[in-house]
């Protein structure tokens, strides 16, 4: 079966760039994709978004503790 030639994950990655990768016979979508792939689970946007304003440290903790609550609820819905 002859298909198409997929290049590997490890030629798009640029070494010596943390969060770069290179674009590939002029596909920038599908680099574009990688890119926002790799920062989004390296917690970069999620660290922007949170100091784009000022939270006090209550509201902190109150979102640390509902988070808490959340997991170990999903936790035990899980194990039954």
């Amino acid at each position: 079966m002859q298909g198409k030639k997929f290049k590997k994950r490890e030629e798009q990655f640029l070494y010596g760039h943390a969060m770069g990768v290179k674009v590939i016979n002029g596909k920038i979508k599908a680099s574009l994709r990688k890119w926002k792939r790799m920062m989004k689970e390296s917690g970069i946007i999620d660290d922007l978004k949170a100091r784009r304003e000022y939270t006090k440290p209550a509201a902190k903790r109150r979102r640390q503790r509902d988070e808490a609550i959340r997991s170990e609820w999903i936790r035990r819905q899980r194990a039954d």
